[in-house]
């Protein structure tokens, strides 16, 4: 993917921290769903079958350390 773009709001709260299932205060699972979808979509339109197309975008042991788009390490 060499182009992404993504806008999101940070806030405190006294919620459980991420990554918690249920009620989590930093909506992962909403991330989540909407990340496999765009995945979804993609693999459709490119006409591939889901699993290949995430065979093909998984990040390898030998391409460690990774950046993302983002500029993440």
């Amino acid at each position: 993917i060499p182009v992404a773009h993504l806008s999101a709001r940070g806030t405190y709260s006294n919620k459980a921290p991420g990554g918690v299932a249920y009620r989590c205060s930093f909506r992962v699972t909403e991330a989540m769903f909407f990340q496999e979808r765009m995945v979804q979509a993609a693999a459709h339109d490119l006409g591939m079958d889901q699993a290949e197309f995430r065979r093909i975008n998984f990040v390898r042991d030998d391409q460690f350390p990774h950046r993302t788009p983002f500029g993440f390490l």
